[in-house]
Order: C-alpha cells, then sequence, then structure tokens
C-alpha cells in the first residue's frame, strides 16, 4: 500500500514539475516574441527617421534596406497601409494599434498570411512619423515558434521520460516487495504447518510413552509386589546373617528404583512437571554407571568416565536424567565389541554442560542417526526402539537435546547438552 501512494506521489510530483517548466518555457517563448516585436518597432523607427529625412528617396532607400523576410509598410492618408510597392492591405489589427499609439502588435496565421507572410504567428513593430503618419515592420515569428516548440516537445518527453523511469522503479520495488511478502506468507503457512506437524508428533509420542508406560505399570506393578513381598519374607528369616541381610536390602532397593522410574516416566509422558533438584554432575554419572557396571564385565567391554573436576552443579530430576544416561550407556555397549571402550566425558562452558558417550562398535548412518530418536525405530533384532526416544524426551524436559552421529574412525556418538542458567547451573 505505502509503495502504491509513493508510485502516485511520485507521477503528481513529475506532473507538477512538468507542468511549471512548460509554463515556463512558455513564458519565454512569450517574451522572446515581445522581444523580436521590439526589433521590428526599432526598424519602423528607423524607417520612419528615414522618411522624414528623405521623403523623395524613402521608399527606394527602405526597398534595399527591407530585411529579409520582413514587410515595411507605410500608412497612406484613408488609413490604411500600403507596400512600399504601392499595394494597398487590409490589416485591421495594425492599423488599430495605429489609432491605440501601440508599438507591437501579434498577428495571427490569417493576417499574416494577408500580408504576404507564412500562415504563421508573425510580429508588427510601429512607429510615427514626423507628418502624422506611420510606418510598420512586418516579420514571421515561424523560426521562433518552432524553437519554442522544440523547446516545450523536449520539456514534456524529459517529463514523460522521468515520470516513466520513476515509475517503472517504484513498480519493480513495488513488485519486488510483493513478491517478499508472498514469500514470507508462504514461509509462515510453512512454518505454521511445520510446527502444527511437531506438535502432532509431539502428542504422538507422548500418547505412545503414556500408554507404553501405563502398560507397563500395571505390567510390572504384581510381579514387583511379588518380589518385595517374598523378600522381606526372607529378610526375616536371615535376620542374623549380615551378608544375605546385605543382598536382600540391594533387591528391595532395586525394586523401588524400578517402581520410582516408571512412576517418573509416566509422569514424563503426561507432561507433568519434574521436581529439580541440585545435583553434583560427578557422582550422577558414577552412580548410572554403576547401575550397567555388570553389564559392562559381561560383554567384555570397558567403562571410562572422564570427568572435569571442575564442573557446576547441575539441577535436573535425578531419577529420569540418570535413567537417560544408562540408556546411552546401554546402547553404547551393546554396540561395542569385546575388549573396546566406551567413554563418557562431561564438560561444561558459559552456555550449556554437555554429556557425551562414545563407543568402537559399527557407527551409525545419518539416516539411523535422524531417526533414532523416534519411538519404536531400531537397528536391533530384538530391541524395543525406546530407550533413545525416553532418552531424548528426558533430555527436552531438561530444555536440554539429545544428538547422535557417526564417529570417526568408527563407532557412534551420542550427546546431551543442557543449558545453563546464569547463575552457573543447568
Amino acid at each position: 500500500m505505502r509503495t502504491r501512494w509513493f508510485v502516485l506521489l511520485t507521477v503528481v510530483v513529475v506532473a507538477a514539475i512538468g507542468a511549471l517548466v512548460y509554463i515556463d518555457e512558455t513564458a519565454r517563448s512569450d517574451a522572446a516574441l515581445g522581444d523580436l516585436g521590439e526589433r521590428q518597432a526599432e526598424l519602423a523607427s528607423v524607417a520612419s527617421a528615414l522618411i522624414s529625412l528623405a521623403p523623395e528617396h524613402a521608399r527606394a532607400s527602405l526597398s534595399e534596406r527591407q530585411h529579409r523576410g520582413s514587410i515595411i509598410l507605410i500608412a497612406n492618408r484613408a488609413g490604411g497601409f500600403t507596400t512600399l510597392a504601392g499595394a494597398q492591405l487590409a490589416v485591421p489589427e495594425v492599423v488599430a494599434a495605429r489609432a491605440l499609439g501601440t508599438r507591437v502588435v501579434r498577428l495571427g496565421p490569417a493576417e499574416a498570411a494577408a500580408l504576404g507572410l507564412p500562415e504563421r504567428t508573425a510580429m508588427v513593430g510601429l512607429a510615427p512619423t514626423d507628418d502624422g503618419g506611420a510606418v510598420a515592420v512586418a516579420t514571421s515569428a515561424e523560426q521562433q515558434r518552432d524553437r519554442d516548440r522544440a523547446g516545450r516537445r523536449r520539456v514534456v518527453l524529459s517529463m514523460l521520460l522521468a515520470a516513466a523511469v520513476m515509475t517503472t522503479f517504484a513498480l519493480v520495488v513495488w513488485r519486488k516487495q510483493q513478491s517478499e511478502a508472498s514469500l514470507a506468507k508462504g514461509l509462515a503457512v510453512a512454518e505454521t504447518a511445520r510446527s502444527r506437524d511437531a506438535e502432532l508428533d509431539r502428542l504422538y509420542r507422548a500418547a505412545t510413552m503414556a500408554a507404553l508406560g501405563s502398560g507397563v505399570a500395571h505390567e510390572l506393578s504384581t510381579p514387583l509386589g511379588v518380589i518385595v513381598g517374598r523378600t522381606e519374607q526372607v529378610l526375616a528369616r536371615v535376620a542374623g546373617d549380615e551378608r544375605s541381610v546385605k543382598n536382600l536390602r540391594v533387591i528391595l532397593d532395586q525394586a523401588e528404583h524400578i517402581n520410582q522410574v516408571v512412576r517418573g516416566l509416566l509422569g514424563l509422558a503426561r507432561g507433568a512437571p519434574i521436581a529439580l533438584q541440585t545435583v553434583e554432575v560427578r557422582s550422577l554419572v558414577r552412580e548410572a554407571a554403576a547401575l550397567v557396571e555388570h553389564r559392562f564385565v559381561r560383554a567384555d567391554v570397558a567403562l571410562v568416565p572422564a570427568i572435569s573436576s571442575s564442573l557446576p552443579e547441575i539441577r535436573c530430576e535425578p531419577l529420569l536424567f540418570k535413567h537417560a544416561l544408562i540408556n546411552l550407556l546401554l546402547n553404547a555397549c551393546e554396540a561395542s565389541p569385546p575388549r573396546t571402550t566406551v567413554r563418557v566425558d562431561v564438560h561444561a562452558d558459559a552456555a550449556e554442560i554437555t554429556f557425551v558417550v562414545t563407543d568402537e562398535g559399527e557407527g551409525i548412518t545419518p539416516q539411523e542417526a535422524a531417526r533414532a530418536i523416534e519411538p519404536f525405530f531400531t537397528t536391533k533384532p530384538a530391541g524395543t526402539g525406546l530407550g533413545l526416544a525416553i532418552a531424548n524426551e528426558i533430555a527436552k524436559t531438561h530444555r536440554g537435546t539429545l544428538d547422535l552421529s557417526q564417529r570417526v574412525p568408527r563407532g557412534t556418538r551420542a550427546c546431551i547438552r543442557i543449558p545453563l542458567e546464569p547463575n552457573g547451573q543447568a
């Protein structure tokens, strides 16, 4: 809309400037005609003086001095004018101007033709003689008018060209703005569609995990109750055996751990807020490593935590975040051949803290990495496709991201990034 007004304003301004220049050119043309008339009046004065000084020889002398293209007229006693050759001419405008004492008269094309001049505008200069008569010198303004018209045409063409250039430029700008607006609208529509697709995908994942979590909770509640009940019965019978008591306590703790993990995943799937706690990173990683250590021993894979000693504390839901790390560690263990190493590197900068798990397995393709966090996607024959999906949801719940990529020269790199708060905590 603004561009349209700009185009209209440009045309109006150019037209106004053109009109002013045209008016100025017309005024200059009229002034030039006036100057031509004054020159004819001066010639008439010279002719009048010659008649006064030498009336007997005036006609012959004026005929010699008559300018080319000009006509000298002498007033007769009847009030009309005759040429130097004696021809009578009826020029009412010149007669009227003589009566009024006017020095310069402009004749139209018809009156100019009556004098024998080209049928164009003519200028006549008048001067009185000593005997009460008058002399008139008439000349055609043909060349002057042609020059003036050519000048006005140039002005009009220049203004039209300027208006065309400015209008074209404004139209180009307007079309570019229209194109950009259309592109921006298309991008906005695409972004809206992408956001809706992402929201639908999130809702689908949440619904899937909620349904899965509900089923898991239902299926685990009975066996967990049996495990806890039987363990407590055995615990009462071996009260004097310290080693057995310790082992049974471990079983009860792990059963409670499973129960808490299931409850946490259910809350995560339902979108319930998580209870953040301030946790020391080294202890968090060590606890996660301790829970999967037996799996690494069984697979003959070394687990090497490489944790910086100057890491900030992290605010997280410890049970869920530990579960995300455990999923990454178990995936790395299952992908690693015997006698290889899985590393856990943790480092931080001013913006975020990063947990990196790397293995020395066959690696992952970019296509697989892009889909690995989707629920139920797996490359393992007996895999469920939920471990990385759950880890990804836990990372997102902590305002973080989970990325998987191929490691050079071989292996897979899984990375969880959590942003740090201004006070240095995640």
